[in-house]
């Protein structure tokens, strides 16, 4: 049976440890990480309506022009259907390469699979910061779990795609207490 002195004991020295100082780090990272998912969320919407925007009119374009090979193939056609139709042709082919050289696809993929990332440290910290000091759980090491949560932060960052400094200011602004705590980082991984 536990001694009930040194089982107040072990709570109390794990309430200290967990120092307002380290709620404020988490809180920070949480609203990092929120700010990043969103961001990254943001990016793929904008990769996924370009994809779009290319991609339907290289579909219809080939589409008619397909049509309208078949469709000519017993009959003489006139000058100008033949400068429309390659017209045609040319435009599907440049919209089709810029799609291909852009990468809009993937590039939407990489950003949701990123925002995904950020979403769960955002879910870890929150829930981390809910449960802490009333569960089990969480009464260790404060810096052991920082560590970690750090170590998978720095591997999601490098994971994750740039993302441009207008769209990541847009979404991340410290709060006033937070700004001189936050000295410049590199605004476009979340780090």
């Amino acid at each position: 049976m536990s001694d009930p002195d040194e089982s107040q004991s072990h709570w109390a020295d794990a309430q200290a440890a967990w120092s307002p100082e380290v709620r404020r780090l988490l809180v920070d990272w949480c609203d990092r990480a929120d700010a990043t998912s969103k961001t990254h969320y943001a990016m793929a919407d904008k990769f996924s309506f370009q994809n779009k925007a290319l991609g339907i009119p290289v579909v219809v374009l080939t589409t008619l022009v397909g049509t309208s090979v078949f469709a000519t193939l017993q009959e003489t056609v006139n000058t100008t259907v033949r400068i429309i139709v390659g017209f045609a042709i040319a435009l599907a082919a440049v919209l089709a390469s810029l799609q291909t050289f852009l990468g809009l696809g993937e590039r939407t993929e990489k950003n949701r699979a990123a925002a995904e990332s950020w979403s769960a440290i955002r879910r870890e910290i929150t829930e981390i910061l809910a449960l802490h000091p009333a569960h089990p759980e969480t009464h260790g090491d404060p810096k052991k779990y920082l560590d970690k949560l750090r170590a998978r932060i720095d591997e999601v960052a490098a994971e994750s795609p740039e993302m441009p400094s207008k769209v990541w200011g847009n979404t991340y602004e410290p709060t006033a207490d937070k700004k001189d705590e936050n000295k410049p980082g590199d605004r476009r991984t979340g780090r």
